[in-house]
């Protein structure tokens, strides 16, 4: 329950495009451009949502660059992981 927590926090979805009809237990997800909609019963719909999430442990974003994993060890090292970048030279 816990990673769907964290999941749903992320809002990997659009909640203003999503509607819950209550009497006929179905959920609405509206395309982007308002067009097309896709409707399906609550319980698939939470299926499908937490068939997203990744298992415990199981990382699901890569960070390159500065936010690497060997990028902040180095940073770490050398004492200047709480220093800001900057972009502009001052």
């Amino acid at each position: 329950m816990e990673n769907l927590a964290r999941y749903i926090i992320r809002a990997s979805f659009s909640q203003e495009r999503m509607q819950y009809l209550d009497e006929e237990g179905e959920v609405v997800y509206k395309s982007k451009d308002g067009k097309d909609a896709k409707v399906s019963p609550a319980l698939e719909w939470l299926a499908a949502m937490c068939s997203h999430i990744p298992n415990r442990g199981e990382q699901m974003v890569k960070y390159y660059g500065y936010y690497s994993n060997v990028s902040r060890g180095k940073r770490h090292k050398k004492g200047l992981d709480d220093a800001i970048p900057c972009i502009m030279e001052t």
